[in-house]
């Protein structure tokens, strides 16, 4: 059968997997998986199943020191509240420092830097930049951690454990105390890692209206630089409200964006923004209306409204230049209209935009 091979196995490419394989791989990476099976660019990579990880903790030991330590810990404190920030940072230091201090096993290194070396080879780069995400089997948008510009096999690997390892940070440990989950019962956790865009400009896009809940419209958000600045709400992005029938740019409203993430030598930085860039929208007439349309036709593919994150390759000239990096079901849309009140937003929509 084949989920049990895909079980079996350690490492995928991302179009060797989809939606099917959520508890094997993690959500993000199925969901790129199933990103190129719509015919939609993402950048090349690879997934890291949650076998490796268990394997890691098993081979190693530091699952039995995991459980021992956090047994001693609250038999000598007691009631843990998620509250207790102070005692929750105390326990998440610890637990991370036994993960992160732990060597990994050759066989899962070889493993991962073989996967590695060949995506290096097929972006013609020696040490390519990837980005290093946490994929949770079950979503928890921003709780684990991610790594961008990682390079080299050894920064790799280390970046690697760290994403394990945030299944213990504050706000995964906090999490589980509020829904009453035994910390060593964490969840295990896959590894996406993706080709580094280096993006002139990055954002998200919302399929239905996020505000009104206009099936009609679709909501592009962006910045200069990395998506970090427009995710994290760093910033106030440009926006700007395409229609969805004919993808034509209906509103833009610029944003100040006062700061944005570049890619540096090791990692990313944060940085003012010339005020030349302040002033300028990030995007195209042209680019706005391939965003939409690629978030068109991932709401077809799924059959349910997207919350998408985009990025503008510098090294790529448009169209090839727009990869999605990720997309999922969008949440908190307003209440569904009724099918009068859509025909009278039609009709307002006409009127306010011709």
């Amino acid at each position: 059968m084949q989920t049990n091979r895909y079980e079996e196995k350690g490492i995928y490419w991302l179009d060797e997997i989809g939606q099917e394989h959520n508890d094997v791989v993690g959500k993000k990476c199925a969901n790129l998986g199933e990103i190129l099976r719509a015919g939609v660019p993402a950048p090349p990579g690879f997934a890291i199943s949650i076998r490796p990880y268990e394997r890691f903790r098993k081979k190693t030991g530091i699952d039995q020191e995991i459980r021992e330590y956090i047994r001693k810990y609250f038999s000598e404190g007691s009631d843990l509240s998620s509250a207790d920030i102070r005692r929750i940072r105390e326990l998440s230091r610890e637990l991370r420092r036994i993960c992160e201090s732990t060597k990994m096993p050759e066989d899962i290194k070889k493993e991962i830097t073989a996967y590695y070396r060949f995506l290096c080879d097929k972006c013609q780069a020696k040490n390519l930049a990837v980005s290093v995400r946490s994929a949770g089997t079950k979503s928890h948008p921003g709780q684990y951690e991610t790594y961008l510009n990682v390079k080299g096999v050894e920064q790799l690997l280390e970046k690697v454990v760290k994403v394990w390892s945030s299944i213990y940070n504050i706000p995964s440990i906090s999490a589980m105390l509020r829904q009453g989950i035994p910390i060593e019962e964490s969840p295990l956790l896959g590894v996406c890692v993706l080709r580094m865009v280096d993006a002139r400009a990055a954002g998200v896009c919302f399929t239905v209206e996020p505000i009104t809940g206009d099936a009609s419209l679709m909501l592009i958000e962006g910045n200069w630089g990395l998506g970090e600045s427009v995710v994290s709400g760093a910033v106030i992005p440009d926006k700007f409200t395409v229609a969805k029938r004919d993808l034509k740019t209906l509103e833009k409203k610029l944003g100040s964006k006062e700061k944005q993430v570049m890619m540096a030598g090791k990692g990313v930085i944060q940085e003012e923004a010339p005020l030349s860039e302040r002033s300028t929208f990030c995007l195209q007439d042209q680019e706005m209306a391939k965003i939409g349309e690629l978030a068109k036709k991932l709401e077809s593919y799924f059959n349910v409204p997207q919350d998408m994150e985009w990025a503008i390759d510098k090294s790529l000239s448009f169209p090839n230049n727009i990869m999605i990096l990720q997309t999922r079901p969008q949440v908190d849309i307003p209440e569904k209209k009724t099918a009068t009140d859509e025909i009278i937003d039609i009709m307002i929509n006409k009127l306010k935009y011709g």
